[in-house]
């Protein structure tokens, strides 16, 4: 049996396709694919008992986020498909792009989406939280003093046409791209001292449309 998923080499974007979206579905592999992206590459065993799961199903789910092209060997590690040692799975160096808004619109993909959407924004916000509730409760911890003038938030509005946004989005996510090659290789073993640092980007307008009922009101 051959499968016709075609997935791009590591080195470029992944563009997120209906099948490989309802492959990210599964809870366990979004807790996966984030562990691998916030702490570097691991093997089945490690992020098994990081998450309280067994390697058998790690490894499973591993192996399926990989057929999808999410995640690819880390290259320089002993074992992998022909070792005799546990595989070192990374997250794909091109990283990954998912079309959100075309997937709300086709009822076929609607409801999983939503799940991956809503799970996605969910540890965002959680790990933003957590940074916060530790500046407030612990300001004079030497981690949190370490970081307070580095860690920063803001909110910018400028008024431009969608072709304008979408060359604004364009420009900002190769300037992020770019600065995050310069860093991309390294480990918490190869670099101590650093921290995994997230970056959010929300490009959005302020519709008038948005202060009305919300539509999925009557779903629910």
């Amino acid at each position: 049996m051959t499968d016709d998923h075609a997935v791009p080499e590591a080195s470029q974007q992944l563009l997120v396709d209906a099948r490989a979206l309802r492959g990210l579905a599964h809870p366990l592999r979004a807790r996966l694919l984030d562990e691998l992206t916030l702490h570097g590459p691991a093997t089945a065993t490690l992020l098994g008992q990081r998450l309280g799961e067994s390697s058998g199903a790690t490894s499973y789910h591993l192996r399926q986020l990989s057929r999808y092209g999410f995640i690819d060997d880390e290259p320089g590690r002993e074992g992998g498909r022909e070792g005799g040692r546990e595989r070192w799975w990374r997250v794909r160096p091109g990283g990954w792009n998912m079309r959100g808004q075309v997937f709300l619109r086709d009822p076929a993909t609607r409801q999983v989406v939503r799940a991956v959407l809503d799970r996605h924004f969910q540890q965002r916000r959680e790990r933003l939280e957590r940074w916060t509730a530790l500046v407030r409760e612990r300001p004079d911890d030497p981690a949190v003093r370490r970081w307070e003038n580095a860690a920063a938030d803001s909110t910018g509005h400028v008024r431009m046409t969608p072709e304008e946004t979408a060359e604004f989005t364009g420009a900002l996510h190769d300037f992020l791209r770019s600065w995050s090659e310069r860093f991309r290789d390294r480990t918490a073993e190869s670099h101590p001292g650093t921290e995994s640092v997230e970056v959010h980007t929300d490009v959005f307008p302020v519709l008038a449309e948005a202060d009305r009922e919300d539509p999925r009101d009557g779903e629910r």
